[in-house]
């Protein structure tokens, strides 16, 4: 966290992310919060510790688990999950865990789980007396949810890959990878290079919304962040959080977008930026889709800014080049929300349109799947820096990528 350029993998772990004491389970389910108040933590010496508890923060004090907090250790952000004396610790505390569930109401036993031949049945859950009502992200049985955005906006998903040769020229090449984090899912069976390592294209999800006056006018934040790594040609790279900004028939796709460099014998060098107009939206092309699923409808994106792509004079993307399209669901319930399913007639696409729970909710209906995929349009100029780059010259930065990072320091988060 403390060097933007330095990457490790960190070995997988099993850790106890929150402990549940008290817990009383009713018909519907239960709701409890985690143990955190009260609860003490070690850690290394020489490192951020717990403070004593005192009249000031007996109200907080506390932390998670101690074996979660170990493996934060690693990370960097250790003294994020306890009392550490720091301007946020009244924010620390978990928050309630809700379960909520139906039981048989027909006589019938229920399966016990791992049963040889059984296979558990998802189904709308309904929630405990005195607890929010959590909206499921899907269903197998009972009437549709009734998703339709009136006045604000409470859920939903962008889908956009960015360019699609621009995933498939990663995604090629052995050793180089592209890899999703924060919420991001990749979505192999949408838009994938057949042969290319996680070239789908990407659903981010819903975070906020801001202001939503019509499915003309609105403004939602998402989250996620898709990381490209090409060794051989220098750089990592990757792209967080777009924020979409609709008026009327145009918009604005921003990002914050950086990009790390490591030349061959030095130091990496990372160029990172917040909150940059990266893509313009062109909606003139057709029509929102507004029901009960929420609104739904493809977008033209182009490249905006080009200082992202500028290196030494030489611009590898021009302003105003096509990107790939995008689809916007904007979803009156909480999550994802279902997408619109496809009608008798559309039976192309390969899209699964029934409500499991998986990732078929996720991808948008073929009616409003991107169509066009930009090409990426490289020069003689560019080519001549990519060629330069993979024999290990400092040019090969002249790919010039996105990427986003978060812009909060460590102290604003202690």
């Amino acid at each position: 966290m403390n060097d933007p350029g330095k990457w490790v993998a960190l070995p997988a772990r099993t850790v106890t992310l929150a402990k549940l004491s008290g817990v009383e389970v009713g018909a519907a389910g239960f709701s409890v919060t985690p143990d955190y108040l009260g609860t003490s933590v070690s850690v290394p010496s020489g490192t951020t510790g717990q403070p004593a508890k005192s009249g000031s923060n007996q109200a907080f004090w506390g932390s998670f688990p101690q074996d979660f907090v170990d493996f934060q250790q690693s990370t960097g952000q250790s003294s994020y999950w306890f009392t550490s004396g720091g301007a946020r610790d009244a924010a620390k505390p978990a928050t309630p865990l809700t379960l909520s569930y139906t039981t048989r109401t027909d006589g019938t036993a229920a399966p016990t789980p791992g049963e040889p031949g059984t296979t558990p049945t998802a189904t709308t859950p309904s929630s405990p007396a005195g607890t929010a009502d959590a909206s499921p992200t899907g269903t197998t049985s009972g009437a549709a949810e009734d998703c339709a955005v009136t006045d604000a906006v409470k859920g939903g998903s962008l889908t956009w890959g960015f360019k699609k040769s621009f995933r498939s020229y990663v995604g090629g090449p052995t050793g180089n990878s592209i890899t999703a984090d924060d919420g991001l899912k990749i979505l192999a069976k949408d838009l994938a290079v057949a042969g290319r390592n996680a070239t789908g294209s990407y659903q981010w999800p819903f975070e906020s919304s801001s202001a939503y006056t019509s499915p003309d006018d609105f403004t939602v934040q998402y989250a996620g962040r898709v990381t490209y790594s090409y060794p051989a040609h220098f750089f990592k790279v990757a792209i967080a959080e777009p924020r979409l900004v609709v008026r009327g028939t145009t918009g604005t796709l921003y990002a914050d977008v950086s990009l790390t460099v490591s030349a061959p014998d030095a130091e990496p060098t990372t160029d990172a930026r917040s909150d940059v107009a990266l893509a313009s939206l062109d909606l003139s092309g057709g029509t929102a889709d507004n029901g009960a699923s929420g609104v739904t409808r493809t977008v033209r994106t182009a490249i905006q800014d080009t200082k992202a792509f500028t290196f030494n004079g030489s611009s590898f993307y021009q302003k105003g080049q096509r990107l790939d399209d995008a689809t916007v669901h904007l979803s009156g319930c909480a999550g994802t929300g279902a997408a619109p399913t496809t009608g008798p007639d559309d039976t192309t696409g390969g899209q699964d349109t029934g409500g499991t729970g998986d990732d078929s909710a996720l991808v948008p209906d073929t009616r409003f799947r991107p169509d066009e995929l930009a090409s990426t349009g490289i020069g003689a100029h560019a080519t001549g820096a990519l060629a330069a780059a993979a024999a290990g010259a400092t040019a090969g930065a002249a790919l010039m990528l996105l990427a986003r990072r978060r812009r909060h320091t460590a102290g604003v988060h202690r």
